[in-house]
C-alpha cells in the first residue's frame, strides 16, 4: 500500500523507486501483486507515463488514511511500551505570556512526577500533529481549523493592540488609529497564520487605508523581535504586554472593529488522550473558572 501511494503521487515508477529507496522491478511487482489481490487495475501504464484509474483514485484516499492510522497505532503502542509519563504540548508564542505557565505551575503542584514537553508550532501545524499522535494538547489561535476528532476550549480572549518601537515618536502617544499605523512600515502575519477574521489588509481597508507591509512573521515572538529592532509596527494580542519585549511599546487602537478580539483555544483529541493529559485539561478547566479575566477583553492583562 505504501508502494502504491508513492507511485500514485509521483506518477512515475522510477521516481517512486528512488523515494522508497528500492529498485524499480520489485516496486512494479509489488503493485502488480496489490492489483491482483484487489482484483482491479489501479494504474494505467503507457508510453506517456502512469495514470490513476477511477479505482486507483478511490483507493488512494483510503490507502492514505490506512497508512496514517497504522502510523498512529505504532506511536500509541510505542508510548505504552515505554511507559512514558509525560504530556506533550504544542503551542503558539502568546500561550507563554500568561496561560501556559500558569497551568504548568498548577499541574506540577498536583502531579510532580509528570514531565511536560513543549513544542512551539504555528497554529496550522498543531491540529494534524494532535491527530497524528505527536502532541497531546495544543494551544492555537481561535479560527484555526480544528479537524473532526478534536475538542476545543476557549482559554483566552483579549483586545488587540499596536506594538511599535519605543524609540519612534509614535510610542509617546496614548493611542493610535489604523490610518496612523498605515503611515509606517507594518509587520503582518502571513494570511494562512492569521486568526480568523484578522486579515490585516481588510482591516486597514475598512478604515480607508492600506498598510505598507515591510515584513511577514508567523510567530508573535518573532514579530515583537522585529518591532524591537525598529523594522516596523504590528497588531498583536494585548497579553503581549506581559512579555516585556525590549524597545517595544503597546498602544490601544481606537478604531478597530468592535467584534475583533484576540482569542486562543486549547485543543486535544479525546480518543488519543492519555491520563496525564486528561488531568492537565481538567486542571485547566478549574483554573479557567477561577480566572474569568482571561476571557474578558476589557481587562488589562496581569500576571496569573
Amino acid at each position: 500500500m505504501r508502494h502504491f501511494v508513492a507511485v500514485a503521487e509521483e506518477l512515475h515508477f522510477g521516481r517512486a523507486a528512488l523515494r522508497l529507496n528500492m529498485a524499480q522491478p520489485p516496486l512494479s511487482q509489488s503493485i502488480q501483486r496489490l492489483e491482483l489481490d484487489l482484483g482491479v487495475t489501479l494504474l494505467e501504464r503507457s508510453r506517456r507515463g502512469v495514470e490513476l484509474t477511477d479505482a486507483g483514485r478511490a483507493f488512494l484516499d483510503e490507502a492514505r488514511r490506512t497508512l496514517a492510522q497504522a502510523s498512529l497505532a505504532r506511536k500509541v503502542a510505542q508510548r505504552a511500551a515505554e511507559q512514558s509519563i509525560d504530556v506533550r504540548i504544542s503551542f503558539i508564542g502568546p500561550a507563554l505570556y500568561r496561560v501556559l505557565p500558569a497551568l504548568m505551575v498548577k499541574f506540577h503542584q498536583q502531579h510532580p512526577g509528570v514531565n511536560i514537553r513543549l513544542y512551539e508550532k504555528t497554529s496550522p501545524e498543531q491540529n494534524p500533529g494532535i491527530l497524528a499522535g505527536d502532541f497531546d494538547i495544543g494551544f492555537v489561535t481561535a479560527g484555526t481549523a480544528v479537524g473532526e476528532g478534536c475538542e476545543a476550549l476557549l482559554v483566552e480572549r483579549s483586545a488587540l493592540v499596536a506594538a511599535v518601537p519605543s524609540d519612534w515618536d509614535l510610542a509617546s502617544e496614548h493611542s493610535v488609529t489604523l490610518a496612523r499605523l498605515a503611515e509606517d512600515d507594518f509587520i503582518s502575519a502571513p494570511l494562512q497564520h492569521a486568526p480568523q477574521g484578522f486579515d490585516a489588509m481588510a482591516i486597514f481597508k475598512s478604515a480607508g487605508v492600506v498598510p505598507r507591509i515591510a515584513q511577514e512573521a508567523a510567530q508573535t515572538n518573532t514579530t515583537l523581535s522585529l518591532v524591537g529592532a525598529g523594522l516596523g509596527c504590528a497588531i498583536v494580542s494585548g497579553t503581549a504586554r506581559l512579555k516585556q519585549s525590549r524597545n517595544v511599546s503597546f498602544l490601544p487602537i481606537t478604531d478597530l472593529p468592535d467584534h475583533l478580539r484576540w482569542e486562543m483555544l486549547m485543543i486535544w483529541s479525546r480518543q488519543l488522550l492519555s491520563l496525564p493529559a486528561a488531568n492537565f485539561i481538567d486542571i485547566a478547566k478549574v483554573h479557567l473558572s477561577q480566572h474569568p479575566e482571561w476571557l474578558d477583553p476589557g481587562t488589562a492583562p496581569t500576571e496569573p
